[in-house]
C-alpha cells in the first residue's frame, strides 16, 4: 500500500512537470523547444495510473494548470468566466489522457506486436489533433495555445503548414514526445531504433519541404494562391495603445480622435497606400454624428484611403465591423465580422446558457454574412476582427474568394499589460504560411506589423 502511494505521489510529480513545461513552451517565456519534450513526465506519469480514471483525473490536472498559466490574462475580463473556460478547456486533456492509458497498457502488453507499436506511434498525436480541432469548433471554438504554436520561430519547419495546417505542426511534437518514451520503454534494440528511426524521418521531410520553400523565395509545391508580385503596395498600420478603460469613456473621446488623427497624419507624410487603424478604433458607432462626419474628413485631409475598425448600429442590430474609406470621403466597403467571440460578444446556445449574462459581460454583437473581399483600387485584401485569425477554416474562405492579403484588426487593450497579443501572433503566423499571404496586423496594445507568407514577422 506505501509503495503504491510512493508511486502515486510521483507520478502526479511528473504530470505538474509537464504542465510547468508546457506553459514554458509559450509566450511570454516562449521557450518553444520545451514542447519537444514536455509529454514525457505526462506519458511516463500514465503508464503509473492503475486505471484510465486516474488518467483522467491527472490529464486535466494539467489542463489546468496549463490553461491557467498561459490564458490567465482572461481574468483582466472576467474572474468567473475564466475559471469555466479553463475547467472546460483542462476536459481536452482529460480525454487524451484516458485514451493514452489505454493505449500505452495495451502496448505494454504486447511489445512484441508492431501494430500496437505503430498505433500508440501515430494514434496518439493522431488523438491528439483531433482533439485540438475539436475544441477549435465546439461551441463557436477557442483555437488558443494549439501545440504547434510553440514552433512559431522555427521558420523551416512550419511551412508545412500551407498542407496539413497547424495541427501537422502539433502532430510532430506530439510523435516525437511518444516515440521517445516507447524508446525508454523497450527493451528490444531493433525495436527502439525503428521507433526513433520512424520519427526521425517524419521530422526531416518537414524539415527539407522547409527548406525547398525558404531556398531564394521559391513558391511551394502544393500552394494554388502564392502570387507575390501582385500583392506589393504600402501599408502603414496605426496603433493607439489606447488603454481599455478609455476606449468607450465619452470623457475621453476627443483625445483618442485627436490621437488617431495625428498618427495617420504622420503614416500619410510616408506616402503609403493605405492606412489601417485597430478594431474599434473609433469611440463610437459609424452612425453617430461625430464619426460620420469626422472619419471622411480625416480622409481627404490625409488624402490617403483608411480602414477602420468600427461598430456598427443598423436595423436594430449592432456589428463589429471594418470599414474602408475612399479619398473621396465615403465608406467603400465594409466587412461585419463573421465569427463572434463567445461568451463575450454573444452567448451560444442561450437556451442553456442564458445566465451568464448576468455574471459575465457579454456584448449584443450580431454576426456578419458576407466574407468580403476588398477589390477597389488595391491589390485583394480581407479582414480577419479579433480572434478571427485564430480559424484556420475561416481564414481559407477569404483566400479562396481571392484575398491575397489578410488584416487582422484587433483590441487586446482588454488583457492588460499580458502575454495574449504575443500568443495572438502565433496564429496569425501560421495564417500566413497556411494560405501562402501576408498579414498585417493593427492592434490597439501589442503587436503591430507584417507578417510574410512564410511566416516571418516584419514589425
Amino acid at each position: 500500500m506505501r509503495k503504491r502511494k510512493e508511486i502515486q505521489t510521483v507520478s502526479w510529480r511528473l504530470a505538474f512537470t509537464s504542465a510547468v513545461l508546457l506553459v514554458l513552451s509559450y509566450p511570454p517565456f516562449d521557450f518553444g523547444w520545451l514542447a519537444w519534450g514536455a509529454f514525457l513526465p505526462w506519458l511516463f506519469s500514465l503508464r503509473a495510473c492503475p486505471t484510465p480514471g486516474q488518467a483522467f483525473l491527472q490529464s486535466c490536472w494539467i489542463g489546468l494548470i496549463f490553461f491557467t498559466g498561459t490564458i490567465w490574462w482572461v481574468g483582466h475580463v472576467t474572474v468567473v468566466g475564466t475559471v469555466l473556460l479553463v475547467a472546460y478547456l483542462a476536459l481536452y486533456f482529460g480525454a487524451w489522457g484516458w485514451l493514452t492509458q489505454r493505449l500505452l497498457a495495451i502496448s505494454d502488453k504486447r511489445l512484441a506486436n508492431r501494430c500496437w507499436l505503430f498505433a500508440a506511434l501515430f494514434g496518439l498525436p493522431a488523438a491528439w489533433c483531433l482533439l485540438e480541432y475539436l475544441r477549435s469548433v465546439f461551441l463557436s471554438g477557442f483555437g488558443w495555445n494549439l501545440l504547434g504554436h510553440t514552433q512559431w520561430n522555427w521558420i523551416r519547419l512550419i511551412q508545412i503548414a500551407d498542407i496539413t495546417g497547424v495541427y501537422g505542426v502539433s502532430f510532430l511534437v506530439v510523435l516525437t514526445n511518444v516515440a521517445l518514451c516507447l524508446a525508454f520503454s523497450l527493451r528490444s534494440a531493433a525495436q527502439r531504433k525503428a521507433i526513433l528511426g520512424i520519427a526521425g524521418l517524419c521530422l526531416i521531410a518537414p524539415l527539407a519541404y522547409g527548406s525547398l520553400c525558404l531556398r531564394q523565395n521559391r513558391p511551394p509545391l502544393f500552394s494554388r494562391s502564392f502570387a507575390p508580385s501582385s500583392i506589393l503596395f504600402r501599408v502603414a498600420a496605426v496603433q493607439g495603445n489606447i488603454p481599455q478603460t478609455q476606449k468607450w469613456d465619452e470623457a475621453f473621446a476627443e483625445a483618442i480622435w485627436k490621437r488617431y488623427e495625428q498618427l495617420s497624419a504622420h503614416a500619410a507624410d510616408e506616402k503609403p497606400d493605405l492606412i489601417v487603424w485597430p478594431e474599434t478604433a473609433v469611440p463610437g458607432y459609424l452612425m453617430d454624428t461625430e464619426a460620420a462626419g469626422r472619419l471622411p474628413d480625416i480622409v481627404r485631409a490625409i488624402q490617403v484611403p483608411l480602414l477602420a475598425g468600427v461598430p456598427v448600429f443598423e436595423r436594430g442590430k449592432a456589428f463589429n465591423s471594418a470599414v474602408l474609406f475612399s479619398t473621396l470621403g465615403g465608406p467603400a466597403q465594409r466587412y461585419d465580422k463573421v465569427h463572434l467571440v463567445p461568451f463575450g460578444e454573444f452567448i451560444p446556445l442561450r437556451p442553456l446558457f442564458g445566465w451568464l449574462e448576468n455574471i459575465v459581460p457579454i456584448g449584443g454583437f450580431s454576426s456578419g454574412h458576407r466574407f468580403t473581399v476588398f477589390r477597389d483600387g488595391f491589390p485583394s485584401f480581407s479582414v480577419l476582427v479579433c480572434f478571427e485569425d485564430l480559424f484556420p477554416g475561416l481564414c481559407r474562405r477569404f483566400a479562396q474568394k481571392g484575398a491575397q492579403c489578410l488584416f487582422v484588426l484587433t483590441n487586446d487593450a482588454w488583457f492588460g499589460r499580458s502575454a495574449a497579443s504575443l500568443q495572438h501572433l502565433q496564429a496569425s503566423v501560421f495564417r500566413a504560411v497556411e494560405n501562402r499571404v501576408w498579414v498585417g496586423r493593427a492592434a490597439n496594445t501589442g503587436w503591430t506589423g507584417f507578417i510574410d507568407p512564410y511566416g516571418k514577422r516584419l514589425p
